[in-house]
């Protein structure tokens, strides 16, 4: 059940029609926490169905970050959509992005043994690579858009002795034209290919975005042995780089943090390129391990399983 159908109050007043063209099916995965979720999946489980709920963007992500009347708002959100199917033990699966969303669950007393945190994307590691550059260069790989902290990179864009390639297209392209130092490099959309080659030849990716559950962008560079620079309101990308320092750093969302921490790593590559080198081929290494496309889909059928072999049972 996709964002598509789940958006807003939809779930209040269409959710008997949505019902109805659903209801014959045996397993349901509900791309969010919505009150479609709440309305949908509470009748499916009373039916014995299989439902799993995923986390693709959550809102209390998004309303948390900020004040009482935020955060007030989004407890009302989780009483509305939880409370019933939580008072009348409902059994259902959860599968979370980050360590955030799997907290927040445990927070508000939902079966720990039914959270699976499986950071998922499509991200098959031996599709890139990881060079040995003698430049020190920085990559950003997102939509140009607010939401996405692209207002970072135009301070970014006035360090003239930073390598900076930005990759993609959005509403803030112009704009970083127009104010683009000349070591800055505006590649808009690439292929797949030109992809691979700009990665690997960077040594920093920057992921300033406001807020996100995950940052398939993050473990792209992963795949390519990039240190990650990300901000810290960030609920997705700081998580992944908590799970190890060696992936990288999570800093506030200010130029200065960003612009500190880019010219700390490029005194590292300076003082010794070979063991920067080594350090990039072991992120990617580590990386691999958790975040590769083969990794996460053998987690996602082992999630499945058990909620079909539990709900059976």
């Amino acid at each position: 059940i996709s964002h598509i159908l789940s958006m807003g109050l939809i779930g209040i007043y269409t959710y008997n029609r949505i019902y109805e063209k659903i209801k014959d099916f045996d397993v349901y995965y509900f791309v969010s926490p919505t009150l479609l979720f709440r309305n949908v999946g509470y009748r499916l489980m009373k039916e014995g169905k299989t439902v799993v709920l995923g986390n693709h963007g959550t809102y209390f992500e998004v309303l948390d970050m900020y004040g009482f009347a935020s955060k007030a708002y989004s407890k009302i959100l989780t009483t509305m959509i939880f409370h019933k199917l939580l008072k009348n033990k409902m059994k259902f699966y959860i599968h979370v992005q980050n360590k955030y969303q799997a907290q927040y669950y445990e927070k508000i007393k939902c079966d720990r043994s039914f959270i699976r945190e499986i950071p998922y994307n499509n991200v098959k590691f031996n599709d890139y690579k990881c060079l040995d550059n003698d430049n020190f260069s920085v990559v950003y790989l997102g939509r140009l858009m607010e939401s996405k902290g692209v207002d970072m990179l135009l301070e970014l864009e006035k360090k003239a002795d930073i390598n900076l390639h930005i990759i993609g297209k959005g509403p803030y392209m112009e704009k970083l034209q127009q104010m683009k130092s000349q070591n800055t490099l505006i590649h808009g959309y690439v292929s797949f290919a030109e992809k691979i080659k700009l990665l690997a030849e960077s040594d920093v990716m920057i992921v300033p975005s406001i807020n996100e559950s995950l940052s398939i962008s993050a473990i792209e560079g992963l795949a390519s042995g990039l240190y990650l620079i990300v901000s810290s309101t960030s609920m997705g990308p700081r998580y992944i780089v908590r799970q190890d320092n060696i992936f990288g750093v999570a800093v506030p969302r200010n130029p200065k943090n960003f612009i500190k921490e880019i010219e700390r790593i490029k005194i590292i590559k300076e003082r010794s390129k070979t063991d920067f080198y080594r350090e990039k081929m072991l992120r990617r290494e580590i990386a691999g391990k958790m975040f590769d496309a083969d990794v996460v889909d053998k987690e996602l059928v082992e999630l499945f399983n058990d909620a079909i072999k539990d709900n059976n049972n």
